[in-house]
């Protein structure tokens, strides 16, 4: 599996800029990946597979996250159980319309994209997940229910990407719609305004395949 985290950390949907600096997390915060045991084969992709790199995985903190620490990028579900911090400059959303995004969101999927590894989470053991396809995994709050992230394990374009619900951050400002994914499937009672780029199911799937997918 390519590790899209090491490759120039660009969007797969083509859009640049939002790479960052690599996250160095605070190491009297910072805890190992729990180990879980290969003979569950429902934990293959969750909690570190032996093949895959440790940036392709969120790091764990021992205390919640402060709202805007250090000035980063951060976030929590409606409980607080969950919360996290990213260390990339976090301004793009994306509007994922398809059915599988819908019924995870509960409606239009608005989510920011992030490397895994750039990204850490207190209260991880809170969150319930459900392998949705080969592709994604999907993580829930057990508390409270709200969707936080669904990590991704393929195409080779999106490994060792998450994307995070984008109405868990703390502060929005500076965030713009970057694009519309799947707009061929999008619903008749909403639409958006305002310039965006508009990718259809089968655009993303071209785009994936140029990628070496």
């Amino acid at each position: 599996m390519k590790d899209a985290t090491r490759v120039g950390a660009r969007c797969p949907f083509g859009f640049g800029g939002e790479a960052g600096a690599p996250f160095t997390a605070s190491p009297q915060l910072a805890t190992p990946v729990p180990e879980i045991s290969a003979e569950s084969e429902e934990y293959r992709h969750v909690a570190g597979a032996q093949d895959l790199a440790c940036d392709t995985l969120p790091g764990f903190l021992s205390a919640p996250v402060p709202e805007g620490e250090n000035g980063l990028a951060t976030g929590r579900c409606l409980c607080g159980q969950v919360s996290f911090r990213s260390g990339q400059p976090v301004s793009m959303v994306f509007a994922s319309h398809d059915a599988v995004s819908r019924k995870r969101a509960g409606g239009v999927a608005l989510t920011i994209m992030l490397r895994a590894g750039s990204t850490e989470f207190a209260g991880w053991d809170n969150l319930a997940h459900y392998q949705v396809s080969a592709r994604e995994v999907s993580y829930f709050c057990r508390t409270c229910g709200t969707p936080v992230l669904t990590r991704h394990l393929a195409p080779d374009a999106m490994a060792g990407m998450i994307s995070l619900s984008a109405g868990l951050l703390d502060r929005t400002e500076g965030l713009r719609l970057a694009a519309e994914i799947s707009h061929d499937e999008k619903p008749e009672f909403y639409a958006f305004t305002g310039e965006r780029r508009v990718i259809t199911t089968g655009e993303l799937e071209a785009i994936f395949a140029g990628r070496g997918r």
